[in-house]
Order: C-alpha cells, then sequence, then structure tokens
C-alpha cells in the first residue's frame, strides 16, 4: 500500500524512514500522548505555540475560542498536506528542518480535544485542495487520535465513511487499536459494537480486528479475554492467542495466560497443538525481555514441557539482548531438545554476530568445547564469512573434524565476497586448499 501524507508525518517524525511494522508501536505512543492531552484540555488545559501552560475556562467564550482554534488547524495542516504533496511528487527526503515541522504538526493535533477533532474531521472531508490519498490520511490520523479517548466516537465516523473503509490495512488497524482501547475501559460495550457491526462490515472486521478487542479486555480480565475468544467464533484464533501472550507482560499475567491456555487447550480442536505451539512462543517475547535470572527462574518454576520449551527456544534467542544472549544460548544447550537445539543456537548466534559479532565472538572464545559451541562457532563462520572470510576460517578450523566442519567450510566459500580480484583469487586458494568440489 502506498503510505498516506499524514502517515508519512507521523513516522518521519517519530522515526525518520520506517516501515508499516513500526507504524504499531507510533500509534500506541501517539494513543499514550492523546490520552494526556485530553485529559488536560477537559481540566482546561493546554499549552501556548510557545510552550506555556494556559488554563481555559469553561464560558462560551472559551468554546468559540476553540472551535476558532480547530478551523484555524485545519486550514494549517491542509496547507501543510498540500506542501508534503508536492515535497513527495518531487522525491525529496525530508532533512532535519522538515521533520522538526512534522513532529510540530504531530504534536498540535493531539494537543486538540474531542470536540475539536471533530471539526477537524469535517475540515478534512470537505476539502476540495487535496488528493483522495492526502485527504484520507489526513482524516484518518485525527480519527486514530480521537479514537484514544472516544472509540466509540471514532469508531461511529469510521463506519459511515465508505472511502475509509477502503483504506484496506490502516482501516483495519484503526478498528484494532480502537476497539482495543475501548474493550479496557468497557468490554461489553466493544463486544457490542462488533455483534451489530460484523455483518455489515465483514470484509474489514476480520479475526486480526477482533484481536483487538481481545488484547484490550485482556487489560483487565485475563480470563475474560479467554472468553471471548470463544465467543466471538474467530476462523484463525490463533493470532488474538498471541496477541494476549505478548501482552502478558508481567512474571504474574505469564502465569496467569499459561495456566488459562493449558485450562483452555483441550477445546481448541484439531488446530489446539499448533495454536498452543504459536502461544508459547510469543509468551517468551516478554521472558526474554525479562532478563535470563528472571525469565529462567519463571520457566523452571512453571514447570514447562519440553514442548513448551522447544516452542520458545527460537524466541528467547531472538529477542534476549547483550549479555543475556550467550546465556540464553547456554541454557538451550541444556534444555532445548537434542532434535531442535542446533537450530535455534545456531538462529540465535546468527542474529547476535550480524548484529555486535565482537560480543558474540568474545562470548564464543570462552564457551567450552561441546555441542553448543560448535553449533555457535559454525553460525557464527558463516556469518561473519561474507566480509571476513579468514576469520571465519580460523573459527571454522576449531572444530573437530567431520560433517558439521565440512559444511561450515563449504558454506564459507559460498559466501567468500568477490568484489575485487584480489577476493576471487583469495576463494580459489582456499578452495583448493580445502578440496572443495
Amino acid at each position: 500500500m502506498k503510505i498516506s501524507i499524514a502517515i508519512s508525518i507521523l513516522i518521519f517524525a517519530a522515526l525518520g524512514f520506517v516501515g508499516w511494522e513500526n507504524q504499531k508501536r507510533i500509534s500506541e505512543i501517539t494513543v499514550t500522548k492523546a490520552t494526556l492531552s485530553a485529559e488536560a484540555a477537559a481540566l482546561g488545559i493546554s499549552l501556548n505555540e510557545n510552550g506555556t501552560v494556559k488554563i481555559q475556562r469553561g464560558t462560551k467564550s472559551a468554546r468559540a475560542d476553540k472551535e476558532a482554534e480547530a478551523h484555524q488547524a485545519a486550514k494549517d495542516f491542509i496547507a501543510f498536506a498540500k506542501e508534503m504533496e508536492a515535497f513527495k511528487d518531487g522525491g525529496e527526503k525530508p532533512d532535519e528542518e522538515m521533520q522538526k515541522r512534522m513532529m510540530d504538526f504531530m504534536d498540535r493535533m493531539l494537543s486538540l480535544d474531542a470536540d475539536q477533532l471533530k471539526i477537524l474531521i469535517a475540515e478534512f472531508r470537505a476539502s476540495t485542495e487535496l488528493k483522495d490519498e492526502s485527504r484520507n490520511g489526513m482524516i484518518m490520523f485525527a480519527i486514530m487520535t480521537l479514537a484514544s479517548d472516544h472509540p466509540e466516537a471514532a469508531l461511529a465516523i469510521f463506519t459511515e465513511s465508505q472511502d475509509l473503509i477502503e483504506n484496506g490495512m490502516m482501516s483495519k488497524h484503526l478498528l484494532s487499536s480502537s476497539l482495543a482501547n475501548w474493550a479496557s475501559k468497557d468490554p461489553a460495550a466493544a463486544l457490542d459494537w462488533v455483534r451489530k457491526n460484523s455483518e455489515k462490515h465483514s470484509d474489514i472486521i476480520t479475526d486480526d480486528v477482533k484481536a483487538g478487542l481481545v488484547k484490550g479486555a485482556a487489560q483487565n480480565d485475563m480470563r475474560l479475554a479467554f472468553d471471548l475468544i470463544a465467543e466471538l467464533k474467530m476462523d484463525t484464533p490463533d493470532k488474538a492467542f498471541e496477541n494476549l501472550a505478548r501482552s502478558a507482560n508481567t512474571e504474574a499475567k505469564r502465569t496467569e495466560f499459561f495456566a488459562l491456555l493449558r485450562d483452555k487447550e483441550k477445546s481448541l480442536g484439531e488446530k489446539g497443538d499448533e495454536i498452543t505451539r504459536s502461544a508459547i512462543s510469543n509468551l517468551a517475547d516478554g521472558i526474554a525481555k525479562d532478563g535470563f535470572e528472571k525469565g529462567s527462574r519463571w520457566i523452571s518454576e512453571n514447570k514447562l514441557s519440553q514442548e513448551d520449551i522447544d516452542s520458545m527456544g527460537s524466541t528467547l534467542g531472538y529477542n534476549s539482548k547483550g549479555a543475556d544472549k550467550g546465556k540464553w544460548i547456554e541454557w538451550m544447550g541444556t534444555n532445548v531438545s537434542e532434535e531442535k537445539r542446533g537450530n535455534v543456537i545456531e538462529n540465535a548466534m546468527q542474529q547476535w554476530t550480524s548484529n555486535d559479532y565482537r560480543a558474540a565472538g568474545e562470548w564464543l572464545a570462552k564457551t567450552p568445547e561441546g555441542p553448543t559451541r560448535e553449533a555457535s562457532v559454525s553460525s557464527y563462520a558463516r556469518t561473519v564469512a561474507a566480509y571476513d572470510p579468514q576469520t571465519a576460517t580460523q573459527w571454522a578450523l576449531t572444530l573437530p573434524v567431520g560433517e558439521k566442519r565440512d559444511s561450515t567450510i563449504q558454506s564459507i566459500y559460498q559466501n567468500w565476497p568477490q568484489k575485487t580480484d584480489e577476493d576471487k583469487s583469495a576463494r580459489k586458494v582456499f578452495k583448493e586448499e580445502h578440496g572443495i568440489k
């Protein structure tokens, strides 16, 4: 999909040039900030252009000022969107000054209250100055901001707008985040909205959208969230379970989730085992973020099965950070089944080497002989071969003579750089020395 001008403003301002997955994180930041802004506005508190606080009184004059402020904001946003259209058409990339302006516009929109955002949306919709893509993007951004504090109002505006509904991925993301926010406060009302609208909007109220509702409900009641998965009759409930697993961000929540998953596993039908494996893999994300000491203790205390541990292996290796990476790799060498061990260790080592080859190499130099070291050495050598084949070769030759060493040597040859004549000559010598066919 083409990223709209409004979403581009949000993306560029927050992180620079990023893809769709990172927009989800940005929207979470947007929701938090917008909620605070709305709460402040409800108390009559807002910011002047110079950043100082101004207190607004609940008078007719103040309401008129707020309406005038919203109308002026709409004009300014439309002018900026037109400027962005020209900027985009010229194929230019935003410089530091442009990115600062984007941030300023984002902050300004987030400072508006619900009534002002409704005015803004109406102004965008009535504008004849913008291209359809830009107009819809600006409206979508405004609705996302409104949804942070008034999800039901945002959903009402959205579902009355066929042009927005047709905006594919963005519309589904807006629905999912709005329902998650609503369900965190009033799950019964959010569920009722889904029941009433599922048939009419079956093309956009998908399982992914319903999973957002489930995730929101889980913030206050994990058992209710599990019950909602059954209530919503999802064709692919695995997404909802994955969301719940990722949202279990404390040891207590993970313990509750794990117990409920075990309790519900038999009722999940023929896909029960597949759903369980996927959910537990996603549960490992939070375990890795907790750090090795807390994470490994939680696994031990909850008496996970061998299948559970195998399901977690890859996620633990991928999401762990810094010195924990080596600790988890050592843990895998002892706890992951022999059948799965080699792959999860090699995958974790490959990612670590790509991100920080020095730290990975230092850990490797201290690792004692054995299967864990062999799998790690092989992965390390394969990864560094593309830019330092000599170092890769030195590591590969520390492996015991046999199949693992031979396959690693073969991989180094295949990945050997060939940018210069010197590279090509060295590769040919390597081939002859090691008898590669």
